[in-house]
């Protein structure tokens, strides 16, 4: 009886000794092909812009390749079931923001992916990512405290326009409006190039949109910077006062986050944390980031990154329901 026991202890052992191994080799020669990164953008935009420089960062510092793959449309569901259902090996990744993570959960009934199971969290890349308010050059306002007083003075007669596609727009827009109580009308967009040309000729004065999206036209002087939405003023516009210094509590802030499919091994995502660390840490990387209109505070281990993901899934669902957000 002894004896068979310990050829089933043996056996066991064995088996677990060679599971260990092989996990071990599958992890341990890893990058040994080219890495997938799915951006849900399409080629030019700022999410995909940043994703690739980060992308070649990266890959210099885990000695392997990592490459774009775009996959635009239906506000990033194609992008995220892709990655969600790719194989946890180490050689799928997600470029992933608040609209997949944390908006779309509030904006459809149902989703091809599970926010908060479908996904491990490797590093948050960018923690500054608001949203600013613009006007038409014609329109009497220098900041948003004058900028409540016109819409107020006009009711009915002001528009806003934003990339329904988006989500931070939207959600940015109907929080102006039903914390100071105005009634400007919400015109929904599904061309970014569109909306902005639209709001720079002045068919709609009122523009919510994303900092590098509005810039070109605030350069030209046919759009004027009211306010950008983050908890505190944006690095590279120190002058611009925020939402919430006019409505104290309205704040929305954008971030970007590395992600996996779930299951993905511990030892590659630890190393990816470390490589997108360095990457953040590059000397020039906060002025890159700066001309994207984002802006970063570095970023910390995947269960830390992963935490502030649940907090702001949290945050955007509460912020929802304030604001009556219909689910498709």
């Amino acid at each position: 009886m002894k004896i068979r026991q310990l050829i089933l202890a043996a056996a066991l052992f064995s088996g677990l000794s060679q599971t260990a191994v092989q996990a071990q080799g599958s992890t341990g020669n890893w990058p040994a092909r080219p890495i997938k990164l799915i951006v849900p953008t399409g080629p030019g935009a700022g999410t995909d812009v940043i994703a690739r420089v980060m992308a070649t960062e990266v890959s210099k510092t885990i000695g392997g390749s990592m490459y774009v793959e775009n996959m635009p449309g239906a506000s990033g569901l194609l992008a995220h079931q892709a990655a969600a259902t790719s194989d946890p090996d180490g050689y799928t990744l997600l470029f992933s923001n608040t609209s997949g993570l944390a908006i779309n959960p509030t904006t459809f009934k149902k989703l091809p992916y599970d926010p908060e199971k479908s996904f491990v969290m490797i590093a948050l890349v960018a923690d500054f990512a608001p949203q600013i308010v613009t006007v038409h050059k014609s329109v009497p306002a220098q900041n948003l405290g004058e900028l409540i007083k016109y819409v107020k003075a006009n009711p009915g007669k002001v528009s806003y326009g934003v990339d329904a596609t988006a989500g931070a727009g939207v959600f940015t827009g109907r929080l102006l409006n039903r914390r100071a109580q105005l009634d400007m009308a919400e015109v929904p967009y599904r061309n970014a190039a569109q909306l902005v040309q639209d709001a720079a000729t002045g068919r709609v004065e009122v523009l919510v949109s994303s900092i590098i999206a509005a810039q070109p036209f605030v350069q030209t002087g046919d759009l004027r910077q009211i306010a950008v939405s983050s908890g505190k003023r944006f690095p590279g516009l120190p002058d611009l006062q925020t939402v919430a210094e006019t409505i104290p509590g309205a704040v929305l802030d954008g971030w970007f986050v590395l992600a996996a499919p779930t299951g993905t091994p511990e030892p590659i995502v630890e190393r990816l944390n470390k490589a997108v660390k360095d990457f953040l840490g590059g000397a020039d990387i906060q002025q890159r980031l700066i001309a994207l209109g984002l802006a970063t505070n570095g970023t910390d281990s995947p269960a830390k990154t992963a935490a502030f993901v649940r907090q702001e899934q949290q945050t955007w669902r509460d912020l929802a329901k304030e604001i009556d957000i219909p689910q498709q």
